[in-house]
């Protein structure tokens, strides 16, 4: 077979998969003969010691004997769900599947909040005919979840029930197959399952692998979900696509202990690892002077950040914070991407850091990128990088479908290989969100419901439109206020804290719950009015009300992200989790204070 597996030649001479012609089980079978010893995964158990580990002729022939037993009990394309840990066991499980004709499910990581209603969710809509996972998590779930509603047959299926017999290849996926159904985190509305072929995901592995410039040796830690994107395709599964080596962590050991993440890129001298932007803020809040002991982050070349709002105050913390033991800032590497396209979309460049720019915050409001000279109206935005090659991206305006021209902010549209064929059983929405086309270009484009704009030949984005805030004719994002919050007022944590408008009435007033860190200690009062008074200075906004909550009261999606809708519905009742409101009243006419945001004297 490793004759016949074509491959492009990296900038260093490296192999990668060629997503042209091959699919991952192409790729883990070239490996495996090529180089059957090479020890692709290590499982940090416990988030610091080693517990399992998989060298690539192992888990070649451990996904033929799984496989072909799980042929045994499902019939060729049924659809299995991957309730695992993050551990070795779902990338034995999900490549069991690839390799025997199987449809993986991937979505849920069983220790996550909501874990359960999410897996009856995400059962009924994918159409699953039976869920692969241990013993003990399976115990778990089949206690509290019941039969499907319609009555259909459905099975529960231990994959580590003892040794199994010796299995063989007989199922061989073309690049066009169906590979994997992967289902969005939920955080503006209900998880959809993303249908990806083979050949989406070989060609974003492709993409990953050129734009992370991967050189043969390099090695990655990831401590991300692997029922998420990012940790499944951008953690594990670019492991198999180059012949790399990954570590990989739990994410609840992670956040129980951030400093168990860097230490493990510092032991195995990991060059690749990365994640949203609140780990980067986490980590150079909690950890200690002297846990940076032993540390040394001189290894690690490509610090990713995505998935979420990027924040220059947030680098500039964690770079100060580990720059003495060996972070360089140039490590750090902005990405964008999203399910419905596999993954990523742009990237910036290994070892030139993020660029940010300054923009009005006001021309931004108005659908314009320009610059700004008063510091009220001053928006830093980070670069998510070049576009590549194969990968077309318009800015469209979303009422009309006319293409703008650079410097416009509209509604990102995407043209690539990586494009899912849409989602699970949603047709009419499919026909908009992957069907449709820009006026004056050619073929259909992704409408990926993200707010950007191109600048000097690089993508950056502004909000979600589900997010926005609308204010007169300004659009208000609310990532950019809770970053003014951040940066201005204490105690309020970008990641526990979220924004948005109490109803449709333009007298409403804006709502900013958050979560207090530390409730006995915080003068409620004086902080709400703190934080009315920095977002009322710098936005069209004359009323505040500020909600604190308990920690670990914001509902979350599996990734970490805030259901938004939902926090919305949530706060309308009286809760307990709910310590206090504060109401703040700016001063002024409504009509004054958006004269001063329109002229940015705010």
């Amino acid at each position: 077979m490793s004759e016949t597996f074509i491959t492009t030649q990296g900038p260093d001479g490296e192999d990668v998969l060629d997503w042209r012609e091959n699919t991952i089980v192409d790729a883990l079978r070239f490996h495996a003969l090529r180089t059957p010893d090479l020890k692709l995964y290590t499982l940090l158990g416990d988030g610091e010691n080693e517990t399992d580990g998989i060298t690539a002729i192992e888990l070649d022939q451990h996904a033929k004997d799984l496989g072909s037993w799980l042929k045994r009990l499902l019939p060729e394309k049924a659809r299995a769900i991957l309730l695992y840990d993050n551990s070795l066991d779902y990338i034995r499980g999900l490549m069991a599947c690839l390799v025997s004709g199987i449809i993986p499910v991937s979505g849920v990581h069983p220790k996550a909040f909501g874990a359960r209603d999410r897996f009856l969710a995400i059962r009924d809509d994918s159409e699953a005919s039976a869920v692969i996972g241990n013993k003990s998590v399976l115990a778990e779930f089949q206690k509290v979840c019941g039969p499907p509603d319609d009555g259909s047959r459905f099975l529960w299926i231990p994959t580590d029930s003892g040794r199994l017999p010796a299995g063989t290849q007989t199922f061989t996926p073309h690049s066009d197959d169906l590979a994997l159904i992967q289902y969005t985190s939920g955080s503006t509305r209900t998880p959809r399952g993303v249908l990806l072929t083979h050949r989406n995901i070989a060609h974003n592995l492709f993409r990953q692998a050129k734009a992370f410039g991967y050189r043969r040796g390099d090695c990655g830690v990831n401590w991300l979900p692997l029922s998420h994107d990012m940790g499944l395709i951008g953690g594990a599964l670019i492991t198999l696509g180059t012949g790399g080596r990954c570590v990989l962590l739990a994410p609840e050991h992670v956040a129980e202990k951030p400093v168990r993440w860097l230490r493990a890129i510092s032991k195995y001298r990991a060059t690749l690892s990365g994640g949203p932007d609140f780990m980067y803020g986490l980590c150079a809040r909690t950890i200690d002077d002297e846990d940076l002991h032993g540390l040394d982050l001189s290894c690690w070349e490509i610090a990713f950040n995505g998935a979420e709002y990027i924040r220059p105050d947030t680098m500039q913390n964690f770079y100060r914070k580990f720059s003495p033991v060996g972070f360089d800032s140039q490590s750090f590497f902005s990405c964008y991407g999203l399910a419905e396209a596999t993954l990523l979309v742009t990237a910036s460049t290994r070892g030139q850091g993020v660029r940010f720019q300054t923009f009005s915050r006001h021309s931004l409001s108005c659908g314009q990128a320009t610059a700004s000279k008063e510091p009220l109206d001053q928006r830093q935005l980070a670069s998510c990088g070049a576009i590549f090659e194969d990968i077309r991206i318009v800015i469209a305006d979303e009422e009309t479908n006319e293409k703008l021209p650079d410097g416009r902010v509209g509604e990102i549209r995407i043209q690539s290989p990586g494009v899912s064929p849409g989602y699970v059983n949603r047709k009419a929405e499919n026909e908009r969100v992957f069907g449709g086309g820009v006026a004056g270009e050619q073929g259909t484009f992704l409408r990926t419901g993200d707010r950007g704009f191109v600048c000097d030949g690089e993508l950056y984005v502004v909000g979600r439109q589900d997010n926005r805030i609308t204010v007169g004719e300004n659009i208000l994002d609310p990532e950019d206020i809770i970053a003014c919050l951040t940066k201005y007022a204490d105690d309020i944590r970008m990641f526990s804290t979220t924004v948005f408008l109490e109803s449709r009435n333009q007298e409403a007033p804006l709502v900013i719950a958050t979560e207090l860190p530390s409730a006995s200690e915080v003068d409620k009062t004086a902080l709400g009015q703190s934080i009315g008074k920095t977002v009322c200075e710098r936005f069209p906004v004359q009323k505040c009300r500020v909600v604190f909550l308990r920690v670990g009261s914001m509902l979350k999606t599996p990734s970490g992200k805030i259901r938004v809708g939902e926090m919305r519905e949530y706060l309308k009742s009286e809760h307990p989790n709910v310590l206090g409101e504060e109401l703040y009243v700016q001063a002024g006419t409504p009509q004054v204070r958006i004269l001063k945001f329109a002229h940015g004297k705010v």
